[in-house]
């Protein structure tokens, strides 16, 4: 992670060098390969990345051609992606919003999304107005891509349950080990009219 601009304030480097020592999962090459794999990420496509926090799979999205806007309910860590993630700005974007109290931001509109992206986000969120509100902005062919740990304690990931029920009301729907421990899965929905 790259260090603050000159005159960043000290505070806010401590706080996004902690979120990377301790509750930060690091983005493996493999990671973003299978990503690509089973999403169908291609150039050109637009994404959206929800709980961006510090913004690094957003822009790992973005490497792989892709338009990105990352949302993130915190402003110092959009701030942060701001400053530190420059070598994409034609194609990323982070703006902070709260998806569990705000209104949907504008540039959300209906059938505008390729691929949104959950990674380590969506057990914290409002899943079933979040869900409503993804299958709207998707097109007719969209994936959410939804990247968690299973765990029965809800502040770490989802309960194996919960990650079986997100598959309701999709088209297709597969779900894939990320990491080579098995602790963490992604889970790929398509089509979200079913």
């Amino acid at each position: 992670m790259k260090a603050p601009a000159p005159g960043r304030p000290q505070d806010l480097w401590e706080r996004m060098r902690s979120l990377t020592d301790t509750g930060y999962i690091p983005i493996s090459d493999e990671e973003v390969r299978l990503f690509q794999s089973h999403s169908g990420a291609a150039p050109g496509q637009t994404a959206v990345d929800i709980g961006t926090g510090t913004g690094e799979w957003a822009c790992e999205i973005a490497r792989l051609g892709l338009a990105v806007a990352g949302y993130d309910s915190d402003g110092a860590v959009i701030e942060w992606a701001r400053e530190v993630h420059t070598e994409h700005t034609a194609r990323l974007h982070f703006a902070r919003h709260d998806f569990t109290a705000g209104a949907i931001p504008a540039s959300l509109r209906p059938g505008s999304a390729d691929i949104v992206s959950c990674r380590h986000s969506l057990h914290l969120m409002d899943v079933p107005r979040l869900m409503t509100d993804i299958r709207r902005w998707l097109r007719p062919d969209g994936v959410l891509h939804v990247t968690t740990s299973v765990s029965d304690v809800r502040a770490a990931g989802f309960p194996d349950a919960q990650v079986r029920a997100l598959a309701q009301g999709w088209r297709e729907h597969h779900q894939y080990t990320v990491d080579p421990h098995q602790q963490v899965i992604a889970v790929v929905l398509r089509g979200p009219g079913g």
